[in-house]
């Protein structure tokens, strides 16, 4: 417990401090079990699905690299999927 001598400014910096490091850790955690999963997905697919796919993770990350480090592929993989002809959808 806090003792007299201690500045309650300090004693609310500490605890929002506190506060952020757990919330960081428990996206951190969050974030790796969705790599997890994106991976374990993306391994499971056939080739057209992994192109389908890909280009839908590009959208939603933003870019290529980021698509790439999330799957942990290389960039030039992920531009070789997304530009694969097995990239329409339903065989179209």
């Amino acid at each position: 417990m806090a003792g007299p001598k201690e500045d309650p400014s300090v004693l609310m910096m500490n605890a929002t401090l506190q506060g952020f490091t757990q919330a960081k850790a428990a996206m951190d955690q969050l974030k790796e079990r969705q790599q997890a999963v994106a991976i374990a997905t993306y391994k499971g697919m056939t080739s057209n699905g992994k192109s389908r796919y890909v280009s839908e993770l590009v959208t939603a990350l933003g870019s290529q690299s980021e698509a790439a480090t999330f799957l942990r592929l290389s960039p030039g993989r992920i531009s070789q999927v997304i530009g694969s002809s097995k990239n329409r959808k339903n065989g179209k």
